[in-house]
């Protein structure tokens, strides 16, 4: 019988230990109880969006010959609708821009 919420899938971590500033890491603290979750969790999402930002790295990776994670790789799918969404809303401000024009005159 197929259930409403699927299984949650078992992810393979590793722990390591680092040292942050106090001042990052106080910040850190109140971001996790902001968004009412662990360190863990926080750490590693910023990081995946870092990942997946940073157009510099996924370059140097492919040039690495590294295979990439698939929680980090870059999707073309992902820009296109973003360019096409700031394309429409440069026309929206451009069409209240000419609206505000005709009424001033």
């Amino acid at each position: 019988m197929a259930t409403v919420i699927p299984r949650q899938t078992k992810k393979e971590r590793d722990q390591v230990t680092i040292r942050l500033d106090h001042d990052v890491l106080q910040t850190l603290e109140h971001y996790c109880r902001y968004l009412e979750s662990g360190r863990d969790y926080v750490i590693n999402q910023c990081l995946v969006f870092i990942f997946r930002k940073d157009k510099q790295f996924a370059m140097w990776l492919a040039q690495q010959e590294v295979p990439s994670s698939p929680a980090i790789a870059v999707h073309s799918e992902q820009t296109a609708p973003k360019t096409a969404h700031r394309k429409e809303k440069n026309g929206a401000v451009q069409g209240r821009l000419a609206i505000t024009e005709e009424a001033s005159k």
